[in-house]
């Protein structure tokens, strides 16, 4: 059905290939060939010495967030910053990079923090890193000529020593794609492979493999595992396909034992529009927030194979536990520093509000979220001065899963609705039939002082007054989180 009530900014502020223009010669790759090029960078990096940044749109990272054409991507917390650690660049794939970031918005690039060529038993095809912080190290395992390497280092950014001899070569064709997890027993465990899935337990050095290596994976796990514990539960995610493939994507599985057996729970992203191949992830949760969860994973817009980018977007479980399908934006995450405070899910309770901006009249009347005309069919959402009518009225219901519906009090109580489900920002904001889709889903933040951002699910941005205008009759679309009046709102009784 088309459901245009109004298509404000159509094409505008296309945020799909953010990345620098980078060209490399790479030889002697048969699978996972390194990332060579990207699109044109619309955020403007900036150079620094060795450093390289990628701004973010706002305050949100934008995505993709790396300056350069890369892949596979593993990501910790350490010192006060996150840190992404992708697929190896530069000559045959055999140079591995550090990003750093104190808050999700801008990542530098710290440099080589492993260089093959100072590896005795493999100098190419460096893939897909996973790093690890115990015993007062950091242990970088990754895949270098289709075998499993470890180095240590007493910092996050390396210089990264490799151990002198392949960790391990696996089972099957292609032992790729290592991850390491620690249980909260203290017991580290090794996951990797393609097609053949390989799991074993390390020893407390965190440099071998000891026990029983098992073989039982999910019946369409493909390859590059990823494993968290939540509530006593194991979520082993990985990636089906090619990574070639347009429908390359992460599915998961779920076990009460880290080395399984696993149950088969379903598929976390898909291709969306331009955006082709969303896998290969990796999940962080930040610190000391236990239900606040980003998800890292590579993606790209090309129809070069080999161009792809790394994102990010946030993650949420269901009240039964279950992984939500990740919202693919072009927009990213908020701004995020890892001592900032926990966000709550449900901030609000259930009830009936008017909606009120922190946009007053130029003669200080108070503005609220409005139906345009009191219409009870699907109908414009825009500002106006408080009324008694019922299209000020809207109730919100949580639906446990890190969103609430909004549904207006009209008698026919239409949904407050995201245009088309766009990820773009500039989509216009609506009430429309009420469906259980994205576009009818939003979350609500805490930005202090009572007043809340409310977000999109579909493209994760917010709700915004066009051009911050003060006059009744404003038009409301989504944009960028940018911390300014127009996107701050308080829930009022009706």
């Amino acid at each position: 059905m088309e459901k245009t009530i109004k298509s404000q900014w159509p094409g505008a502020f296309r945020m799909l290939s953010c990345a620098v223009i980078i060209t490399a010669v790479i030889a002697g790759c048969t699978k996972k060939e390194p990332d060579t090029a990207s699109s044109p960078d619309l955020n403007n990096p900036v150079k620094s010495g060795n450093a390289v940044s990628l701004l973010s749109v706002d305050l949100m990272s934008g995505n993709p967030i790396l300056p350069v054409a890369t892949a596979d991507p593993d990501i910790i917390y350490a010192n006060g910053k996150y840190y992404i650690y992708p697929t190896a660049t530069g000559p045959n794939a055999s140079q591995f990079h550090a990003y750093s970031s104190t808050d999700l918005l801008n990542w530098t690039d710290e440099g080589i923090v492993l260089n093959l060529a100072n590896v005795s038993w493999a100098q190419t095809d460096g893939w897909a890193p996973s790093v690890v912080a115990r015993n007062g190290n950091y242990y970088f395992y990754y895949t270098a000529a289709k075998k499993i390497g470890v180095a240590v280092s007493t910092s996050p950014t390396g210089p990264f020593v490799d151990k002198g001899t392949a960790l391990a070569t696996g089972d099957g064709t292609d032992p790729i794609d290592p991850m390491v997890f620690i249980d909260t027993d203290g017991q580290a465990y090794m996951y990797w492979g393609n097609t053949t899935f390989n799991v074993q337990r390390l020893n407390t050095d965190m440099i071998s493999l000891t026990g029983t290596r098992s073989h039982d994976k999910p019946s369409n796990y493909f390859e590059a595992p990823y494993v968290i514990k939540r509530n006593s539960t194991y979520y082993l995610m990985y990636s089906i396909n090619d990574f070639s493939s347009d429908d390359y994507h992460v599915e998961y599985a779920t076990s009460s034992n880290p080395m399984g057996p696993w149950t088969t729970k379903g598929r976390i992203t898909s291709a969306l529009g331009a955006i082709k191949g969303p896998g290969h992830n990796a999940v962080i949760s930040k610190p000391g927030c236990s239900e606040e969860y980003f998800f890292v994973y590579h993606r790209r817009t090309s129809t070069n194979i080999h161009e792809r980018q790394v994102a990010i977007d946030r993650m949420f479980f269901d009240g039964a536990g279950n992984i939500m399908p990740i919202n693919i934006s072009v927009s990213g995450v908020t701004q995020s520093a890892g001592t900032a405070s926990c966000l709550t899910p449900n901030p609000i309770p259930n009830g009936q509000y008017a909606i009120r901006s922190k946009v007053n009249t130029t003669s200080g009347a108070g503005l609220y979220l409005d139906i345009a005309g009191c219409a009870t069919g699907n109908a414009d959402v825009r500002t106006w001065t408080r009324t008694t009518c019922a299209g000020q009225k809207w109730n919100l219901t949580y639906l446990n899963n890190g969103y609430y519906k909004i549904l207006s009090e009209l008698p026919t109580h239409k949904s407050l609705d995201l245009d088309a489900c766009s990820i773009e920002r500039g989509a216009n904001v609506q009430v429309w039939d009420v469906f259980s889709n994205d576009c009818q889903q939003w979350r609500i933040e805490s930005v202090g002082d009572g007043w809340y951002r409310i977000m999109a699910k579909a493209g994760n941005n917010v709700l915004d007054i066009v051009n911050g205008d003060a006059t009744p009759g404003a038009d409301v679309r989504t944009w960028t989180w940018n911390g300014a009046a127009p996107q701050y709102w308080k829930f009022e009784a009706p």
